[in-house]
């Protein structure tokens, strides 16, 4: 399994990346951001619930207990803050894994940090800054870095005693409740279509479903530090989609960013694998 988990951890970032296009998209055939968010996450909550009764996994015949079930619920309302802005997350996310672990991030970890954020200013085109900078959009985007570092080190660490889809539908139940919540004044004024429904199950699939069962399968495989780098892949993926689905544009210097994140992700699992031969 410690072979293998970077792979699909790294699936599960890639997937991450999907879900920007798919909202552009959906918000052009003029469907509107609350309920959007409402069907995607009632979608992902739906999608698993089947795949649970289909399984017969019921939480009764795990090994927890029912403060642990509200744990991993209260800790899936981090995935609904989350967005796919997160150059702090990185750093956020392996300090928070050195606390709980009490552990230091390795020197090739911090490297692989440092290029992953040098690899993101220019895969985004943070860099030169041209115009003015929205205070509260850098608090928002700050709020949902923390929140992403939150919803990595909470599917890694807590509720393990379940089954990966047990946890993965718990965690989404929480992210669904709190959508549900913080956008219950517009999901009462905007209409929902049948569009909105078709975006909402697409948009879990890719933003929920598949990511948060890699991220509970495999994550909790991983060494501290390397996570966050492998999640790291969001924005690569972000970026080649973009290209693809909306014909968006992508400069030279954002494709230098792409190769440094790549390389960043590379470099670690590699060296580690060659450690460890004999």
């Amino acid at each position: 399994m410690k072979k293998i988990a970077p792979i699909f951890v790294g699936l599960g970032a890639i997937s991450f990346g999907v879900p920007a296009s798919l909202f552009k998209i959906a918000r052009r055939e003029g469907v509107a951001n609350g309920p959007l968010l409402f069907w995607s996450f009632l979608s992902a909550v739906v999608i698993l619930g089947v795949i649970q009764l289909v399984r017969h996994a019921r939480l009764k015949g795990q090994a927890t207990s029912w403060k642990q079930i509200g744990l991993v619920i209260a800790a899936g309302t981090a995935s609904g803050f989350t967005n796919t802005f997160y150059i702090q997350a990185l750093w956020l996310s392996t300090l928070l894994g050195a606390v709980i672990h009490h552990r230091r991030p390795s020197r090739l970890q911090t490297v692989s940090i440092v290029l992953v954020l040098l690899g993101t200013i220019l895969a985004a085109g943070l860099f030169p800054i041209t115009q003015a900078l929205s205070l509260w959009g850098l608090l928002l985007s700050f709020l949902a870095a923390c929140s992403y570092a939150c919803t990595m080190q909470f599917t890694a660490s807590l509720g393990n005693n379940l089954d990966p889809l047990s946890k993965t539908w718990l965690l989404c139940l929480g992210a669904f409740i709190l959508i549900a919540i913080l956008w219950s004044p517009q999901l009462i004024t905007a209409p929902t279509t049948p569009a909105t429904v078709g975006w909402g199950v697409l948009i879990a699939l890719f933003s929920m479903v598949f990511p948060l069962v890699m991220y509970s399968l495999f994550m909790p495989y991983l060494e501290l530090g390397i996570g966050p780098i492998l999640s790291s892949l969001e924005l690569p993926a972000s970026i080649v989609v973009a290209f693809v689905l909306l014909g968006e544009t992508v400069d030279w210097v954002q494709m230098v960013g792409v190769v440094v994140i790549i390389t960043a992700v590379v470099l670690p699992n590699v060296l580690n694998r060659r450690r460890a031969r004999p």
